[in-house]
């Protein structure tokens, strides 16, 4: 174990935990642990390993948080009162450092208006938190709780950087869709819902720790820069999980429409084909039955006229289906919706370009103006036009 403890100058103290790493296997093992069965004061053999003991002799006001944290790897905040210390903010976050969504490890930290100690098995932590930029931050806070926000806005930040590829995605799933849509897209769509739960997993125990920390601390973290400054970014944080939420339903909904479209026409031209085919199907079949007394049966061109009637019945309901307008656009080609779509993008070409070309012909903004404030001043009056003084009264009279 590595313990590194920090004082700053407004008073409060920040002690860092470095604990033994753990193989992938213990870690399974005893995360399935912690969700089978309720830790207590005592391990699974009834035996204190030499490290939690060690942290417990140190730490005696957070040793109920050390035993219980020494082995979990899930999601909890608790908020207690403890004699010496006042409220006190204690648990464990999850934290993602990576792209990689399974890169998930636990943060455990005890919380005190004076006092914070941070516990984790993962290096990468310690390093992000202590980065010399930070430090600097540390040092111009005035209590602990403040550089506790600051130091979540720090782990945030790998959120931030897995929400933008998750928008790449996403704009690329909308890109295919648009262009065309699949029928593996739905697969795609849920895919992103999926992701985009991770995400708001991983968002919610913070959004939790914000409100008990606020009910902790009260106005002594309200009024800090620390607290104000993730407040804005989890706003923003806020902000994008409900647009992307909205974008996803949108995109499940456009499918289901694209789909019940598609049915309805499949049906429809199903529909048609057999309405269509029906004149032929009945006559082949009642004069394909085994009776002997059948009409045109024994006459030479019987089988043509037989073709006739077939034709001229199958084009008259194949007319009043088209009459009705029952049809619709079934019968379009594909390359005769293709030529209807580059008419539209032609006429909507030609708009623009006619448009650009009558903003050029008007006047620019300075000779506009210049002719609106000619417009607007008066006309000189006939006495001022002349250069000749006017006479006085008793000449004029």
């Amino acid at each position: 174990m590595i313990h590194r403890n920090l004082r700053y100058m407004a008073g409060w103290e920040w002690h860092v935990l470095q604990l033994k790493h753990l193989s992938v296997a213990s870690q399974r093992r005893q995360h399935a642990r912690s969700k089978s069965i309720t830790t207590s004061l005592s391990t699974s053999d009834g035996r204190y390993s030499n490290e939690k003991r060690e942290l417990i002799q140190s730490y005696p006001e957070a040793a109920i948080w050390i035993n219980d944290s020494y082995e979990r790897f899930a999601n909890q905040i608790l908020i207690q009162k403890i004699e010496g210390f006042g409220p006190v903010v204690q648990g464990t976050i999850m934290v993602q450092l990576s792209d990689d969504e399974k890169d998930l490890v636990p943060f455990h930290f005890w919380l005190s208006s004076t006092k914070l100690i941070t516990m984790q098995r993962d290096a990468r932590i310690p390093l992000r938190l202590q980065h010399i930029d930070s430090l600097e931050q540390y040092e111009r806070c005035h209590n602990a709780p403040e550089a506790f926000f600051l130091m979540l806005g720090t782990l945030l930040e790998s959120l931030h950087v897995g929400l933008d590829q998750f928008e790449k995605r996403l704009g690329q799933l909308e890109q295919d869709m648009k262009e065309r849509n699949r029928k593996d897209l739905i697969d795609m769509i849920i895919d992103r819902r999926y992701e985009l739960l991770h995400y708001s997993h991983l968002y919610l125990p913070i959004r939790e720790l914000e409100g008990l920390a606020k009910e902790a601390f009260l106005e002594q973290l309200i009024a800090s820069e620390g607290y104000q400054r993730i407040q804005y970014r989890l706003q923003r944080i806020d902000n994008l999980l409900k647009h992307y939420a909205i974008e996803i339903d949108t995109l499940i909904s456009v499918d289901d429409a694209l789909s019940n479209f598609r049915g309805n026409e499949i049906i429809r031209t199903l529909t048609i084909f057999t309405a269509v085919c029906l004149p032929a199907t009945i006559i082949g079949a009642i004069w394909g039955t085994n009776f002997i007394n059948l009409p045109f049966k024994n006459e030479p061109q019987g089988f043509f006229y037989m073709l006739a009637v077939i034709v001229m019945i199958t084009g008259f309901i194949y007319f009043m289906l088209w009459r009705k307008g029952w049809t619709g656009d079934i019968l379009l080609t594909r390359k005769k919706r293709q030529s209807i779509k580059e008419t539209k993008l032609n006429d909507i070409i030609f708009d623009k370009q006619q448009l650009e070309t009558e903003q050029e012909e008007l006047p620019s903004r300075k000779h506009r103006n210049k002719t609106k404030k000619q417009r607007k001043e008066k006309p000189k009056s006939v006495l001022q036009l002349s250069d000749d003084p006017l006479p006085s009264r008793s000449k004029r009279k």
